[in-house]
C-alpha cells in the first residue's frame, strides 16, 4: 500500500477554505506520476481546534456535515480525515456511526471519523478497525495506539492527531514518545503511520512532525515539525503469512532496527522548539485574522527587541514596523539601541516623541484638580500615550498592534492597565523574564540581531529618573523562581518556603518576600484578565490557566508544616478533633 500524510494547517470554522485546501492536496498527489492509495489527514483537519463555543452552535454542526459530504464526494483519493460533530445536535457520535455517516455519499472513497467535540469518541471508543483493500487496518483518532496484543492482527495502526506542544518532551521527536511507537510497532508487527496537526491557533500551537514507523521499529518517514508538509511511503502489506502469527523477537528487532537506522526525524532543542512555537503561533494568529502587517513600540529594552525580532522571524521584515516613542526620562543608549536593533532586523521606524502629550495632559490636570497628579499616574500617562500611538498607527495602516510582555511582569501586575497590557497578541505573555534572556541569547546565535547592551543593561520601564525593575521587583532569577512554584506547580507559601528551604546548594528564601510575592500576584488578576492571550508553550497559561477569583479575600499565610507537600498532618488535624459527647463514628 502507497500511502501519503498530509500534515495541514486549518483554520479554526473555516471549514469550506479548509477543504479546498485539502482537496488542493489530494489533485496534486492524484496528478502525480504515482498516486497514493490512501491519503491520511490529521483528526480535526477539516473543523480545526479548538471549537470552544463554536462546539454548541447548531448551524457549525450543519456545516461541518455538509462540507464534509462535499469533500467525500470530491476527493479524488481514497482519504481519511477528521471533524467533529458539535454536542449542540444532542448526538453522541461512536466509530461505527460516523462511518456509516460520512460513507454514505462515499463516492470519492473517502472516510470522515467524527467525534464529540468535547468529550471525544462516546463511551471511550477511541478506534476502530477497518479493512482498507487488503490491509487490515486500526485507525485511532486523537490518541495514540498502546502496547499489547489488541492490534497484532493489523498490519497498519494509523494515529490521527491534534498534539499541542508542550514543550520538546511532549513532541513526536522525543525520545521518549519514538521508543514508545518503535516497541508498538515491533510489538503489533505492523506499520505505524501518525498524522498530526499542525499550526497556530489563538493560545494553541500544534507541532506537527507526523511519521512513518516500520514493523521492525525503524523510522521510515518524518514530516517537518511546526510546518505543513506531505510524507509518502510504500508499505509493504500484508506482512505476515498469516493473520494472528506471532510477532517478531520485539526487544532484539528493535534495537537491531535501531543500530541500522538514520533517522529522518530531527529532535529540537528547548529553545529552538519554542522559538518555532512562537514564530507560528505568531504568523498564523495574524494571517489567519485578516493581518498582513504589525506594529511594535521599541523601548530599547529586551522585550520589545526580541518581539521584534520573533515578528521578523515570523512574518518578514518588511511586514514589521517600529515605533519609537521617547519621553524625558528615556536614556540616550535605551533610544539609539532601539534604532541599532531596527536596523539590524531591516524594519521600518518611525520616532514619535510622547513629551508634548504628557505636558498637555499634566496642565489640564493642573487646570482641573490642582495638581499634575500622583506619582503613579504621571507614570502610568505615559505607557498609555504610548499606546495611543500605537493604536493610532494601527488604525490608520491595518497594523496588528503586538504586545511585548513577559509572564514575570504579567503574573506581578507589573505593568499599566490600558497601556503596556494592551494589544492583540502577546507572544511572550507565557515565558517568564529569565527565559526571555535565554531566549535572547540563543537567537543571537543565529545572527547578533539584537545588541550586547540591550541584554546586559539592568531592566528599567524609565517611566521616572533611575527607575530600574528591582526598584518593585526582587531580582529575576529570584522572583521567577518562586512565580514557577506558584503558578506552574500550584504551591503556597508553606510548600514555596520548604521546598526552596531543602533544595541543595541554595539559600532560604525571605518568607516575607515570598508572601509578599504571592499577595502582589494575587492583586494584579484583574489585569491578567485584561490583557492580550498568549500562546501556551506547556505551562500553565497565565490568564484562563490560572484564572483566580477578581474579588478574592484569600489570604495565604505561613503555616509551618513541615513536609509541605504532604498535606496528611493537616488531614491528621481535622480527624482528631475534640468530638462532643454521644459523637463517634459507625461501624459497617
Amino acid at each position: 500500500m502507497y500511502i501519503a500524510v498530509a500534515q495541514n494547517n486549518p483554520i479554526v470554522g473555516g471549514l469550506a477554505a479548509n477543504a479546498d485546501a485539502m482537496l488542493s492536496v489530494v489533485d496534486q498527489l492524484a496528478d502525480s506520476a504515482y498516486p497514493p492509495d490512501l491519503v491520511v489527514f490529521p483528526a480535526y483537519a477539516l473543523s480545526g481546534l479548538p471549537l470552544d463555543g463554536l462546539s454548541y452552535s447548531t448551524a457549525f454542526g450543519a456545516e461541518c456535515l455538509d462540507v464534509a459530504r462535499k469533500f467525500i464526494r470530491a476527493a479524488r483519493l481514497p482519504c481519511l480525515f477528521g471533524t467533529v460533530v458539535p454536542q449542540s445536535f444532542g448526538w453522541h457520535i461512536d466509530m461505527a456511526e460516523a462511518e456509516a455517516i460520512y460513507c454514505q455519499a462515499g463516492m470519492g472513497g473517502a472516510l470522515g471519523f467524527a467525534a464529540d467535540s468535547e468529550t471525544g469518541f462516546d463511551e471511550g471508543v477511541s478506534s476502530l478497525k477497518v479493512k482498507i483493500n487488503d490491509a487490515r487496518v486500526a485507525v485511532f483518532l486523537d490518541c495514540l495506539p498502546d502496547f499489547g496484543t489488541e492490534y497484532q492482527d493489523c498490519d497498519l495502526l494509523i494515529a490521527m492527531l491534534a498534539k499541542e506542544y508542550s514543550g520538546t518532551e511532549g513532541m513526536l521527536s522525543s525520545s521518549g514518545l519514538l521508543s514508545d511507537l518503535r516497541m508498538v510497532a515491533t510489538e503489533a508487527q505492523a506499520w505505524v503511520v501518525v498524522a498530526n496537526l499542525v499550526g497556530g491557533q489563538d493560545d494553541v500551537v500544534f507541532d506537527g512532525g507526523s511519521l512513518v514507523i516500520g514493523p521492525d521499529g525503524s523510522i521510515a518517514e518524518a514530516a517537518p515539525a511546526f510546518d505543513i508538509g506531505i510524507i509518502k511511503q510504500n508499505l509493504a502489506i500484508p506482512i505476515r503469512a498469516k493473520a494472528g502469527s506471532q510477532a517478531i523477537e520485539t526487544r532484539a528487532g528493535l534495537a537491531a532496527a535501531i543500530a541500522a537506522d538514520r533517522s529522518p526525524v530531527k529532535p529540537l532543542l528547548p529553545y529552538e522548539a519554542d522559538w518555532e512555537a512562537l514564530k507560528l503561533a505568531t504568523s498564523d494568529y495574524v494571517q489567519k485574522n485578516g493581518f498582513t502587517e504589525v506594529v511594535i513600540g521599541l523601548s530599547g529594552g529586551i522585550d520589545s527587541a526580541l518581539t521584534a525580532t520573533l515578528a521578523v522571524d515570523a512574518l518578514g521584515a518588511e511586514n514589521v514596523h517600529g515605533l519609537i516613542m521617547p519621553s524625558g526620562y528615556s536614556s540616550p543608549s535605551s533610544i539609539q539601541d532601539a534604532y541599532e536593533l531596527a536596523g539590524n532586523l531591516g524594519i521600518s521606524t518611525l520616532t514619535m516623541p510622547i513629551n508634548g502629550p504628557t505636558a498637555a495632559i499634566e496642565a489640564e490636570s493642573i487646570q482641573a484638580i490642582g495638581e499634575s497628579g500622583s506619582q503613579t499616574a504621571r507614570q502610568n500617562l505615559q505607557a498609555r500615550l504610548r499606546m495611543v500611538y500605537l493604536m493610532h498607527l494601527s488604525n490608520t495602516f491595518d497594523w496588528m498592534v503586538i504586545n511585548t510582555s513577559n509572564k514575570s511582569e504579567r503574573a506581578m501586575g507589573y505593568s499599566t492597565l490600558y497601556g503596556d497590557t494592551a494589544g492583540a497578541f502577546a507572544p511572550f505573555g507565557n515565558v517568564y523574564k529569565t527565559d526571555i534572556y535565554g531566549l535572547a541569547q540563543w537567537r543571537n546565535q543565529a545572527g547578533a540581531v539584537i545588541p550586547s547592551s540591550v541584554i546586559d543593561r539592568p531592566p528599567s520601564a524609565e517611566l521616572s529618573a533611575g527607575q530600574l525593575d528591582t526598584d518593585d521587583l526582587p531580582p529575576y532569577e529570584v522572583l521567577d523562581r518562586i512565580l514557577r512554584l506558584h503558578i506552574e506547580d500550584r504551591m503556597g507559601l508553606d510548600q514555596i518556603c520548604d521546598i526552596i528551604a531543602n533544595t541543595p546548594g541554595g539559600d532560604p528564601v525571605d518568607r516575607e518576600l515570598c508572601w509578599n510575592i504571592l499577595e502582589q500576584v494575587k492583586r494584579s488578576e484583574y489585569k491578567r484578565q485584561q490583557e492580550p492571550l498568549s500562546p501556551s508553550l506547556g505551562g500553565t497559561d497565565i490568564t484562563s490557566g490560572r484564572a483566580w477569583p477578581i474579588t478574592n479575600g484569600f489570604v495565604d499565610h505561613y503555616r509551618g508544616i513541615n513536609d509541605a507537600l504532604d498535606t496528611t498532618d493537616l488531614m491528621g488535624m481535622l480527624r482528631d478533633w475534640e468530638r462532643p459527647e454521644g459523637w463517634g463514628w459507625l461501624d459497617n
